[in-house]
């Protein structure tokens, strides 16, 4: 349970506080739900820091302060429809004037609102850390968790016109999602990720590589191909049983493919 807080104001003195036993405080949702579970005993705020809640656009791509509010990702013009969609995700108004953009990946909940729609932008993060910043795309920011921990997510940069679509699926606006999934066009291919409640978030490149194998595949083989993957361990728990939660990948997987193909991903001028 964390019993200081240091309110820094600036990205450079939140590094240098940085510890194994302090965390960064961003929008502060994630410590609200957690309590005392929370592992550190300082946390550092973010709120003060200067130059974390821009929002910029240049040469086709914008560039997001990981401070930016999910409000103020949906009130910006500047920001691409499908990053306001994956926004919207979340119901409550005043948790998204509390949640953030670097929040929402930093935590990498399972449930995320925001994670499978950023890799499958292709987004890429500028991190600093003790040793210097830097730019990595999210997938590996995801894969190399424990290596860039220590690490402050400055901003996350996204394509300004991109095809992608996105679903969730929950019982309630307010409840959990027990499936959230993301696809868009990428050169003459789709990239596909999910964030399936209670086992992981997926960038679906196997299923990328058997529909560029087989364009033709029938929905029905599209949700056999899902139903039958053993690359992940589905969980069965209180949100639904694993051939649910495969069926739903499947169907949304069909979706995806007819809707992409027909044009109905979102753009920036949508």
């Amino acid at each position: 349970m964390a019993s200081q807080l240091l309110m820094a104001k600036s990205p450079e003195e939140a590094i240098s506080a940085k510890t194994a036993q302090a965390a960064f405080l961003a929008g502060g949702t994630e410590v609200n739900r957690l309590g005392s579970s929370v592992d550190a005993e300082t946390l550092i705020s973010l709120k003060k820091c200067s130059g974390l809640d821009g929002i910029e656009s240049d040469a086709g791509y914008v560039t997001i302060g990981s401070m930016c509010t999910f409000q103020q990702l949906i009130e910006s013009d500047k920001v691409p429809a499908y990053i306001r969609e994956a926004a919207h995700f979340m119901a409550s108004r005043t948790k998204r004037n509390m949640a953030t953009i670097g929040g929402n990946i930093a935590s990498m909940r399972r449930d995320s609102y925001m994670i499978p729609a950023l890799i499958a932008a292709g987004a890429v993060l500028e991190l600093a850390g003790s040793g210097g910043s830097c730019r990595i795309g999210i997938e590996e920011y995801l894969d190399k968790a424990a290596e860039y921990a220590g690490c402050l997510i400055l901003s996350v940069t996204v394509p300004e016109k991109i095809k992608l679509m996105s679903k969730r699926y929950s019982n309630t606006a307010q409840s959990h999602a027990v499936l959230t999934m993301s696809a868009a066009v990428c050169g003459d291919g789709i990239v596909m990720a999910a964030a399936l409640k209670n086992s992981g978030i997926y960038r679906l490149m196997d299923f990328e590589k058997a529909l560029k194998a087989d364009p033709e595949m029938s929905d029905d083989d599209i949700i056999s191909w899902f139903r039958n993957w053993d690359a992940i361990r589905v969980e069965a728990d209180m949100f639904g049983g694993e051939d649910y939660k495969r069926y739903l990948m499947g169907v949304t997987a069909c979706d995806f493919r007819a809707g992409l193909a027909s044009g109905s991903g979102k753009e920036v001028e949508s």
